[in-house]
């Protein structure tokens, strides 16, 4: 009976629609599910640290409106992280036992929904364009490469933990595959973070592996030997993989300016002029809201010229944000923002287990090249990495 309660599907829905991101049937509504399956069937007991983290992060938010001089976009700001808050409220003060194989079937509901979200979306390429179109690959039409990629890797983990279990071997085989195809997505999609850190989280989970008590680790570092061999291998061989590799050297060689008509990443021009926003106030920030608009106005000195094939621009034709977590948050909120949401990634980090563990390590990681919560897709993930934390089995361990 436990495993039909209401929590439960409340759960599995939000697990769904996340990654498919529906504009008519958005994930925030399987979030608000959750929630209120856990305020009415949940029970008192408090998560101390996550209480502390989620009040203090969002108190932060809201008191720094009050000295930013664009507080609409404040007040913006603060219901676009509503989800992450709120959830981490109710998880740390509302608990409801629940067997670990439950959080286990979450897992891989949001897992098999990323594969049927990405196997559908590459399909549709196909039907239309006769080939994979880079620029429709986007999960429900919604979710942007970096966030899309981010979303993959995370299926990706969630399946690999479940080789090690006791599954039959018909069970393995397919996720083996599945975890092959997710991996081939990412180098599809060539977000270039992940194709730096794909290599160096297979090495360390497999370290992870090889500290534990798995049957066969000499099986399981050939087969890390083997998917990380093959990863490179794709990476340099395939056309649209290698141009984005080759673009990062050459955005590299040309950080100080244009090298052989090559001109660096906007981000690196993101980072120097939002960083001379967050020098304004380096202490308390220029307030929330205020960051984008500020960094917008430095935008106008830049002189760097951009080109989108053959047009240039200029990066203060648009209004970007600082393309980086830290960087966004010691900006509108100073050294105590960056703190704040330091601590709040540590509390994630260190009561998840197993995969989600790595999700939250992966989740921070991309956050150096995106300012995943200034998006709907990354604010509810976060939010269901919040949900993870939440076990009413705490002697169970997942690999």
């Amino acid at each position: 009976m436990q495993n039909r309660s209401f929590l439960f599907y409340a759960v599995a829905s939000a697990a769904v629609l996340l990654p498919f991101a529906f504009e008519w049937l958005s994930p925030l509504y399987g979030l608000i599910l959750v929630g209120a399956a856990l305020l009415f069937q949940g029970k008192w007991h408090l998560n101390k640290w996550l209480l502390f983290a989620t009040a203090a992060f969002f108190d932060w938010e809201l008191i720094s409106v009050w000295w930013s001089p664009h507080r609409s976009e404040g007040w913006d700001d603060l219901v676009m992280i509503l989800p992450i808050v709120l959830m981490g409220l109710i998880v740390g003060s509302r608990s409801k036992d629940v067997e670990m194989k439950a959080y286990q079937n979450w897992g891989l509901l949001f897992a098999y929904a990323t594969v049927a979200a990405w196997s559908w979306t590459v399909a549709e390429s196909l039907f239309k364009h006769g080939w994979v179109q880079y620029n429709d690959l986007e999960l429900g039409g919604r979710l942007g490469i970096h966030y899309q990629s981010l979303y993959l890797l995370v299926a990706a983990f969630i399946l690999e933990a479940q080789l090690w279990n006791n599954a039959r071997k018909k069970h393995r085989l397919l996720h083996l595959l599945l975890i092959v195809w997710l991996l081939f997505g990412c180098i599809m999609l060539s977000a270039r973070i992940h194709l730096l850190l794909l290599p160096v989280f297979i090495l360390v989970r497999t370290l992870d592996l090889l500290r534990g008590k798995i049957a066969n680790k000499k099986k399981a570092s050939l087969w890390a030997a083997g998917i990380i061999i093959s990863m490179v291998t794709l990476m340099a061989v395939l056309p649209g993989t290698s141009r984005r590799l080759t673009d990062l050297k050459n955005e590299w060689r040309s950080i100080g300016g244009m090298v052989d008509g090559k001109q660096t990443n906007h981000r690196v021009y993101l980072w120097k002029y939002g960083w001379n926003v967050a020098k304004e106030a380096p202490l308390i920030g220029v307030g929330n809201g205020a960051g984008d608009e500020l960094l917008h106005e430095a935008l106008q000195s830049c002189e760097a010229v951009f080109y989108r094939k053959k047009e240039p621009y200029y990066l203060y034709e648009f209004k970007y944000d600082f393309h980086n977590i830290l960087l966004q948050n010691f900006a509108e909120g100073g050294l105590v923002g960056v703190v704040l949401i330091l601590f709040l990634f540590t509390v994630g980090f260190l009561q998840s287990r197993g995969p989600w563990r790595y999700a939250w390590a992966l989740f921070f990681s991309t956050g150096m090249t995106e300012s995943l919560l200034e998006r709907q897709a990354g604010v509810f993930l976060l939010a269901f990495l919040i949900l993870q934390i939440q076990t009413g089995n705490p002697s169970a361990k997942a690999r």
